[in-house]
């Protein structure tokens, strides 16, 4: 019995080191274009948790659209 929760507290702490990944570099399965007219309702989407991980890869797989986010919600200066 103490060998199982040994192994399992061995395997919280695997599964804790592999959790933090960033998500822009990630390879899209499939490649999407965004409208330039749309960037800002799918960034709504994405900072409102409506868009699961899969899908913001596919999204930030357009790199004009990652870099306008990039540039409007991830620099320093646009956090309150």
């Amino acid at each position: 019995m103490k060998d199982i929760e040994k192994t399992l507290n061995e395997l919280k702490h695997i599964k804790r080191k592999k959790t933090p990944l960033t998500l822009a570099k990630m390879k899209p399965q499939k490649q999407l274009k965004i409208d330039r007219t749309e960037y800002q309702e799918v960034a709504d989407c994405i900072r409102s948790d409506q868009v699961p991980a899969s899908h913001i890869v596919e999204y930030f797989g357009d790199k004009m659209f990652y870099q306008w986010y990039k540039k409007k919600y991830l620099n320093d200066f646009s956090r309150p």
